[in-house]
Protein backbone atom coordinates (compact mmCIF):
# COMPACT_ATOMS: atom_id res chain seq x y z
CA UNK A 1 0.00 0.00 0.00
CA UNK A 2 2.48 2.46 1.01
CA UNK A 3 4.36 1.71 -2.25
CA UNK A 4 0.95 2.93 -4.33
CA UNK A 5 0.83 5.78 -2.44
CA UNK A 6 4.45 6.19 -2.95
CA UNK A 7 4.02 5.92 -7.16
CA UNK A 8 0.72 8.23 -6.79
CA UNK A 9 2.59 11.02 -5.22
CA UNK A 10 5.52 11.05 -7.40
CA UNK A 11 3.10 10.94 -10.54
CA UNK A 12 1.29 13.64 -8.54
CA UNK A 13 4.52 16.07 -8.20
CA UNK A 14 5.23 15.62 -11.66
CA UNK A 15 1.73 16.70 -13.32
CA UNK A 16 1.83 19.34 -10.86
CA UNK A 17 5.74 20.35 -12.15
CA UNK A 18 4.40 20.08 -15.93
CA UNK A 19 1.39 22.54 -15.57
CA UNK A 20 3.60 25.18 -13.72
CA UNK A 21 6.46 25.12 -16.24
CA UNK A 22 3.67 25.02 -18.74
CA UNK A 23 2.05 28.11 -16.96
CA UNK A 24 5.17 29.84 -16.57
CA UNK A 25 6.21 29.46 -20.58
CA UNK A 26 3.37 31.37 -21.15
CA UNK A 27 3.77 34.20 -19.04
CA UNK A 28 7.60 34.19 -20.64
CA UNK A 29 5.93 34.14 -24.00
CA UNK A 30 4.05 37.22 -22.97
CA UNK A 31 6.86 39.13 -21.68
CA UNK A 32 8.83 38.47 -24.40
CA UNK A 33 6.17 39.48 -26.53
CA UNK A 34 5.26 42.84 -24.73
CA UNK A 35 9.78 43.20 -25.20
CA UNK A 36 9.95 42.68 -28.75
CA UNK A 37 7.29 45.09 -29.98
CA UNK A 38 7.39 48.88 -29.64
CA UNK A 39 3.36 50.18 -28.06
CA UNK A 40 3.34 53.81 -28.86
CA UNK A 41 -0.49 54.23 -27.48
CA UNK A 42 0.46 52.11 -23.88
CA UNK A 43 -1.94 49.50 -24.93
CA UNK A 44 0.02 46.71 -23.14
CA UNK A 45 0.34 48.84 -19.90
CA UNK A 46 -2.20 45.95 -18.45
CA UNK A 47 0.78 43.29 -19.15
CA UNK A 48 1.99 43.61 -15.63
CA UNK A 49 4.21 40.70 -14.56
CA UNK A 50 4.22 41.81 -10.40
CA UNK A 51 1.37 39.31 -9.88
CA UNK A 52 2.07 35.77 -10.95
CA UNK A 53 -0.25 34.01 -9.93
CA UNK A 54 -2.60 31.38 -11.64
CA UNK A 55 -4.88 33.31 -13.71
CA UNK A 56 -3.13 36.46 -13.96
CA UNK A 57 -2.22 36.77 -17.12
CA UNK A 58 -6.12 36.04 -18.56
CA UNK A 59 -6.79 39.12 -17.34
CA UNK A 60 -4.49 41.02 -20.15
CA UNK A 61 -6.20 43.26 -22.74
CA UNK A 62 -6.01 40.82 -26.13
CA UNK A 63 -5.32 37.94 -23.64
CA UNK A 64 -7.90 35.24 -23.65
CA UNK A 65 -6.93 31.86 -21.52
CA UNK A 66 -8.26 28.06 -21.53
CA UNK A 67 -9.57 28.43 -18.18
CA UNK A 68 -9.72 31.91 -16.34
CA UNK A 69 -7.66 30.26 -13.43
CA UNK A 70 -4.92 29.06 -15.34
CA UNK A 71 -1.95 30.87 -17.62
CA UNK A 72 -2.47 28.98 -20.47
CA UNK A 73 -2.97 31.22 -23.33
CA UNK A 74 -5.83 30.34 -25.74
CA UNK A 75 -5.55 33.20 -28.30
CA UNK A 76 -4.12 37.22 -28.33
CA UNK A 77 -5.72 39.43 -30.18
CA UNK A 78 -4.32 42.89 -30.72
CA UNK A 79 -5.66 44.11 -33.54
CA UNK A 80 -6.03 48.08 -33.92
CA UNK A 81 -3.24 48.52 -30.79
CA UNK A 82 -0.75 50.49 -33.00
CA UNK A 83 2.06 48.22 -32.62
CA UNK A 84 4.97 47.87 -34.51
CA UNK A 85 8.08 45.96 -34.88
CA UNK A 86 8.60 42.56 -36.43
CA UNK A 87 7.04 39.42 -36.32
CA UNK A 88 7.51 38.90 -32.47
CA UNK A 89 9.53 35.27 -31.96
CA UNK A 90 8.72 35.04 -28.67
CA UNK A 91 5.05 33.92 -29.62
CA UNK A 92 6.74 30.64 -29.29
CA UNK A 93 6.39 29.99 -25.95
CA UNK A 94 2.49 30.00 -26.21
CA UNK A 95 2.59 26.16 -26.37
CA UNK A 96 -0.88 25.99 -26.15
CA UNK A 97 -1.95 29.10 -28.31
CA UNK A 98 -4.20 28.53 -31.37
CA UNK A 99 -5.66 32.06 -32.53
CA UNK A 100 -3.48 35.00 -33.45
CA UNK A 101 -4.92 38.06 -34.56
CA UNK A 102 -2.19 41.16 -34.73
CA UNK A 103 -4.24 42.75 -38.16
CA UNK A 104 -4.56 46.60 -38.38
CA UNK A 105 -1.35 47.97 -36.46
CA UNK A 106 2.12 48.34 -38.29
CA UNK A 107 4.05 45.54 -38.12
CA UNK A 108 6.58 45.47 -40.61
CA UNK A 109 9.60 42.94 -42.31
CA UNK A 110 9.98 39.34 -43.19
CA UNK A 111 7.45 37.04 -41.86
CA UNK A 112 10.05 34.04 -40.03
CA UNK A 113 10.88 31.22 -42.37
CA UNK A 114 10.59 29.06 -39.35
CA UNK A 115 6.55 30.30 -38.22
CA UNK A 116 5.54 26.51 -37.99
CA UNK A 117 8.02 26.13 -35.16
CA UNK A 118 6.46 29.22 -33.77
CA UNK A 119 2.73 28.76 -34.27
CA UNK A 120 2.25 25.13 -34.62
CA UNK A 121 -1.15 24.35 -34.03
CA UNK A 122 -2.90 27.55 -34.31
CA UNK A 123 -6.33 27.53 -36.45
CA UNK A 124 -6.64 31.38 -36.75
CA UNK A 125 -4.27 33.57 -38.19
CA UNK A 126 -4.73 37.08 -39.24
CA UNK A 127 -2.09 39.47 -40.22
CA UNK A 128 -4.10 41.97 -42.40
CA UNK A 129 -3.19 45.45 -42.36
CA UNK A 130 0.38 45.78 -41.88
CA UNK A 131 3.26 46.33 -43.72
CA UNK A 132 4.96 42.72 -43.87
CA UNK A 133 7.20 42.51 -47.08
CA UNK A 134 9.58 39.67 -48.88
CA UNK A 135 7.91 36.60 -49.86
CA UNK A 136 5.13 34.56 -48.09
CA UNK A 137 6.89 31.44 -46.19
CA UNK A 138 6.11 27.98 -47.72
CA UNK A 139 6.27 26.72 -43.74
CA UNK A 140 2.79 27.70 -43.01
CA UNK A 141 1.14 24.95 -45.25
CA UNK A 142 2.62 22.76 -42.67
CA UNK A 143 0.73 24.38 -39.79
CA UNK A 144 -2.09 21.39 -40.23
CA UNK A 145 -5.21 23.04 -38.11
CA UNK A 146 -5.04 26.38 -39.53
CA UNK A 147 -8.82 27.48 -40.98
CA UNK A 148 -8.33 31.41 -41.30
CA UNK A 149 -5.39 32.85 -42.93
CA UNK A 150 -5.46 36.25 -43.72
CA UNK A 151 -2.96 38.53 -45.09
CA UNK A 152 -4.21 41.02 -47.26
CA UNK A 153 -3.33 44.31 -47.60
CA UNK A 154 0.50 43.84 -47.00
CA UNK A 155 3.41 44.35 -49.07
CA UNK A 156 3.95 40.75 -49.36
CA UNK A 157 6.20 40.08 -52.80
CA UNK A 158 6.99 36.75 -55.35
CA UNK A 159 4.82 33.78 -55.94
CA UNK A 160 2.36 32.29 -53.45
CA UNK A 161 3.72 29.03 -52.07
CA UNK A 162 2.07 26.68 -54.11
CA UNK A 163 2.08 24.35 -51.34
CA UNK A 164 -0.76 25.88 -49.59
CA UNK A 165 -2.69 23.84 -50.98
CA UNK A 166 -2.05 21.52 -48.20
CA UNK A 167 -4.29 23.63 -45.98
CA UNK A 168 -7.32 21.21 -46.12
CA UNK A 169 -9.26 23.21 -43.23
CA UNK A 170 -8.83 26.43 -44.93
CA UNK A 171 -11.98 28.46 -45.28
CA UNK A 172 -11.47 31.53 -44.90
CA UNK A 173 -7.79 33.32 -47.10
CA UNK A 174 -7.20 36.44 -48.50
CA UNK A 175 -4.50 38.08 -50.00
CA UNK A 176 -5.90 40.61 -51.65
CA UNK A 177 -3.61 44.50 -52.14
CA UNK A 178 -0.40 42.79 -52.00
CA UNK A 179 2.38 42.48 -54.69
CA UNK A 180 1.99 39.10 -55.55
CA UNK A 181 3.03 37.31 -58.71
CA UNK A 182 2.48 34.22 -60.58
CA UNK A 183 0.05 31.90 -60.39
CA UNK A 184 -2.53 31.25 -57.58
CA UNK A 185 -2.71 27.71 -56.10
CA UNK A 186 -4.77 24.92 -57.24
CA UNK A 187 -6.91 24.53 -54.15
CA UNK A 188 -9.22 21.80 -56.06
CA UNK A 189 -12.34 21.33 -53.37
CA UNK A 190 -11.88 24.80 -51.86
CA UNK A 191 -12.92 27.78 -54.04
CA UNK A 192 -11.68 31.62 -53.24
CA UNK A 193 -13.28 34.25 -55.15
CA UNK A 194 -11.62 36.96 -56.93
CA UNK A 195 -12.06 39.03 -53.88
CA UNK A 196 -9.19 36.57 -52.34
CA UNK A 197 -6.51 37.85 -54.63
CA UNK A 198 -7.23 41.42 -55.79
CA UNK A 199 -5.10 44.34 -56.49
CA UNK A 200 -1.74 41.62 -57.19
CA UNK A 201 -1.47 42.38 -60.58
CA UNK A 202 0.54 40.10 -61.61
CA UNK A 203 -1.48 37.28 -60.18
CA UNK A 204 -2.90 34.65 -62.74
CA UNK A 205 -4.91 31.64 -63.07
CA UNK A 206 -8.21 30.71 -61.63
CA UNK A 207 -10.39 32.24 -60.91
CA UNK A 208 -8.49 35.61 -62.20
CA UNK A 209 -7.06 35.54 -66.04
CA UNK A 210 -4.93 32.63 -67.55
CA UNK A 211 -1.38 32.83 -67.03
CA UNK A 212 0.71 33.63 -70.03
CA UNK A 213 1.66 30.53 -72.39
CA UNK A 214 5.51 30.04 -71.56
CA UNK A 215 5.39 28.74 -75.30
CA UNK A 216 3.51 31.52 -76.95
CA UNK A 217 5.91 33.93 -74.98
CA UNK A 218 8.65 32.19 -76.83
CA UNK A 219 7.30 32.39 -79.94
CA UNK A 220 6.31 36.20 -79.51
CA UNK A 221 9.78 37.28 -78.49
CA UNK A 222 11.16 35.18 -81.86
CA UNK A 223 8.55 37.43 -83.88
CA UNK A 224 9.98 40.38 -82.19
CA UNK A 225 13.77 39.35 -83.02
CA UNK A 226 13.16 38.65 -86.22
CA UNK A 227 11.34 41.83 -87.07
CA UNK A 228 13.69 43.81 -84.99
CA UNK A 229 16.36 41.72 -86.89
CA UNK A 230 14.76 42.37 -90.03
CA UNK A 231 14.09 46.50 -89.56
CA UNK A 232 17.90 46.47 -88.96
CA UNK A 233 19.16 44.29 -91.77
CA UNK A 234 16.69 46.07 -94.36
CA UNK A 235 18.44 49.75 -94.48
CA UNK A 236 22.14 47.72 -94.32
CA UNK A 237 20.98 45.17 -97.34
CA UNK A 238 20.08 48.69 -99.28
CA UNK A 239 23.15 50.59 -98.77
CA UNK A 240 24.95 47.40 -99.73
CA UNK A 241 23.06 47.02 -102.24
CA UNK A 242 23.28 51.00 -103.70
CA UNK A 243 26.83 50.46 -102.99
CA UNK A 244 27.77 47.44 -104.96
CA UNK A 245 25.42 49.16 -107.98
CA UNK A 246 27.39 52.55 -107.68
CA UNK A 247 30.54 50.15 -108.44
CA UNK A 248 29.23 48.38 -110.95
CA UNK A 249 28.08 51.24 -113.31
CA UNK A 250 31.77 52.90 -112.67
CA UNK A 251 33.38 49.91 -113.96
CA UNK A 252 30.89 50.04 -117.59
CA UNK A 253 32.09 53.72 -117.83
CA UNK A 254 35.39 53.19 -117.99
CA UNK A 255 35.06 50.47 -120.98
Amino acid sequence: MSMITLVATCLWFLMVSNFTGANQKNIDCLIAIKSQVEDPNNYLSSWAFINQTEGSICKFCGVTCWHDDENRVLSIKLSGFGLRGKFPHGIRECTDLTGLDLSRNNFSGPLPSNILYLIPIITTLDLSYNQFSGKIPPSLSNITFLNTLMLQHNQFTGPLPPQLVQLRRLNKFSVADNRLTGPVPNFNVLYFGVETYANNPDLCGPPLDDCPDPEEGMMRSAKIGAAVGASIFAPVAAFLDWFFFKDKKKEKRRR
